[in-house]
């Protein structure tokens, strides 16, 4: 099975970062933050990232071009201006950078993606691109100082964390299954966490 990784550079200093890096095994760096730059780590502003992993032999590529999650584009967006990721998911920018990640994986590269956000539930990386990867039978792991958290695992905290909204299957439901309330577990999350265009507040990239 391919296997992919995501990251949050949170506030770490570049040596705290690469040595992550290095214990995972990661030789490459996706960025998939939309605007590559830090209010309050300038150690992770485009530049300054790329030649350090270049220093520390891993590999920068930026991408959020293609696959990160602030859109304008309203027929992207729910009404209430939020992007939507399912929409997002259909365009062809968003398949391309997929694409590409697969091309990487089949040439043995060991990829992270990497977003600002240290809590990947809490990132367009788990809701938008891990959530398709999953489907695509990639496995995605994310890495923490202390821990490495699966796609599966996260997907647990979400079905728990929206359980209440979600309906059950019953003798008048017997079709909700757990895919299906996983599926509109994203969607709430989603709703949640995504950047939106009129007001132009979300995705703490």
């Amino acid at each position: 099975m391919k296997q992919i990784n995501t990251i949050g550079h949170s506030i770490y200093t570049m040596e705290e970062f690469v040595s992550l890096l290095k214990k995972n095994n990661i030789d490459t760096i996706v960025d998939v933050r939309s605007t590559p730059y830090s209010k309050f780590a300038s150690q992770f502003n485009k530049e300054n990232i790329k030649h350090y992993l270049n220093e520390n032999n891993i590999y920068y590529i930026f991408m959020g071009n293609l696959l990160g999650a602030r859109y304008e584009d309203k027929n992207l967006l729910f009404k209430n201006g939020k992007v939507d990721f399912k929409k997002v998911q259909t365009t062809s920018t968003f398949k391309e950078g997929i694409a590409r990640l697969e091309n990487g994986m089949l040439k043995g590269h060991n990829i992270s993606l990497m977003c600002s956000e240290k809590e990947a539930f809490d990132c367009h990386r788990f809701g938008l691109i891990s959530e398709f990867l999953t489907k695509k039978s990639i496995k995605v792991n994310h890495i923490y100082p202390d821990k490495i958290l699966s796609q599966e695992e996260l997907e647990k905290k979400l079905l728990n964390k929206y359980n209440k909204f979600l309906p059950k299957a019953d003798l008048f439901n017997p079709d909700i299954t757990e895919d299906v309330q996983l599926e509109l577990a994203y969607k709430f999350k989603n709703e949640d966490i995504a950047y939106n265009a009129i007001t132009r507040e979300g995705d703490d990239e």
